[in-house]
């Protein structure tokens, strides 16, 4: 079987980084599985359960995720795990469903074939969907003939297979950057990517969204395989543009060269999609970054005058983690979120669905309740959420909201209040 390619469609920041999102990896409060592949990396450490009262047959769910290998090492699997791990622990003792929940993540390895191995075994194993992640290749969950429920929206298979349900939109907060530059003051935009045929057609979206913002926008491409980044630089400095929106495949590298040309978050306006911002290009940065713009699907772990930060907070608490640990960040909340939702939503059906609730049941469950969760963006799964735009009409799109945050100190500011419309913020200070 080939190898799946991501779809031109996958929006900006969300087009090479989508390994960083889909592929971060969610944690299990069962087991942690290898690929059955003897080339894939070594088994992660398996998460132990909490003792729990909640009794009856588990239902069963997995993510494919990429623990080992590929470009973070794993990094950002540790830290969606322990979103994951906490709300499943919160879920499990209360029991509200009456059965307790049992996720499990299937290590690929970064490699397609490992992929394909974990998809395989979720298919035997009495999993239900594949579950926030589809890990850095979509054969393996293509492979399982399950549903994907509450996913990314960034990959091909997230953005056009029949039973993929994404609650984000990788193509909502890639064209979030623009809207929330205007919404900040800019008339012109400078918009930089690497030239491929993929992101071409994303500035053709992105100009669209320009044109019905009334905002005066210029791509400017640069060599995919570029790594000196002072050059681009130096060409976004000559043209002066009120704001700067940027694809990045090393974000850390491209800031310091705009800051060469004078170029900062302080002076200009500059925005760019959450998944980039790793905590560990966040500590690299330090000040450089204070005043950027970042567009996220969540708000942040520390806006904790949010009920449902404010409850995020209480579980990892709870599961024994620091909710103020510089690593916990944006996609631990995501991957803690994901479960709430699939909580909520089950827990608008009938009981006795619930006991003999299959994959189609569970489709049905998730698309016919939406759950409007505070500390994420809203979703339906019904339809498009995004009708303006023609060349996306064939994609499954399914919130248009975003919230804009601000980096400050290290720190992240929610400067929208809560989620706004993507296609209209209101004026940001």
């Amino acid at each position: 079987m080939t190898t799946t390619v991501r779809p031109p469609a996958v929006l900006a920041v969300l087009a090479l980084v989508a390994a960083l999102a889909a592929g971060c990896g969610n944690g299990s409060v069962g087991d942690t599985r290898q690929a059955a592949d003897p080339d894939t990396a070594e088994r992660a450490a398996p998460t132990q359960p909490e003792p729990t009262d909640c009794p009856g047959e588990p239902l069963r769910f997995t993510s494919i995720a990429t623990l080992t290998g590929g470009p973070t090492g794993g990094n950002n699997a540790v830290r969606a795990r322990i979103g994951t791990d906490a709300a499943l622990a919160s879920i499990n003792r209360e029991c509200a469903l009456g059965r307790p929940i049992e996720l499990s993540v299937c290590d690929d390895g970064a490699d397609v074939n490992g992929s394909l191995a974990c998809g395989r075994e979720a298919a035997e194993d009495g999993s239900l969907a594949i579950i926030s992640s589809v890990g850095s290749f979509d054969d393996g969950a293509a492979a399982s003939g399950l549903p994907g429920i509450f996913l990314w929206g960034t990959s091909a298979y997230e953005l056009t297979a029949e039973g993929a349900y994404s609650s984000i939109s990788g193509i909502t907060v890639g064209m979030g950057g623009v809207s929330a530059a205007q919404a900040a003051g800019a008339d012109d935009f400078v918009l930089v990517l690497p030239d491929t045929p993929a992101l071409q057609f994303v500035a053709t979206q992105v100009e669209e969204l320009a044109s019905l913002l009334d905002l005066e926008l210029e791509t400017l491409y640069f060599p995919a395989d570029a790594t000196d980044y002072a050059p681009i630089a130096a060409q976004i400095a000559q043209r002066e543009p009120d704001a700067v929106g940027m694809l990045p495949t090393s974000p850390v590298v491209m800031i310091n060269a705009l800051a060469a040309e004078g170029i900062t978050p302080e002076n200009h306006i500059m925005s760019i999609a959450s998944i980039v911002m790793t905590p560990e290009v966040i500590d690299e940065l330090g000040s450089a970054l204070d005043g950027l713009l970042v567009v996220s699907p969540t708000l942040p772990p520390t806006a904790t005058d949010n009920p449902g930060i404010a409850e995020f907070r209480a579980d990892l608490e709870a599961s024994g983690s620091d909710p103020d640990d510089p690593d916990i960040d944006l996609t631990t909340v995501v991957s803690w979120s994901n479960l709430k939702k699939l909580e909520e939503a089950l827990l608008e059906i009938d009981p006795s669905d619930l006991a003999s609730l299959d994959s189609q049941a569970l489709v049905e469950a998730i698309v016919d309740h939406p759950v409007d969760r505070p500390e994420a963006a809203a979703y339906d799964f019904a339809e498009n959420q995004l009708p303006e735009f023609p060349g996306l009409a064939g994609f499954r799109v399914f919130t248009r909201e975003v919230a804009v945050l601000e980096v400050q100190d290290g720190r992240y500011e929610v400067l929208s209040d809560g989620f706004v419309d993507m296609l209209d913020p209101p004026p940001l200070e």
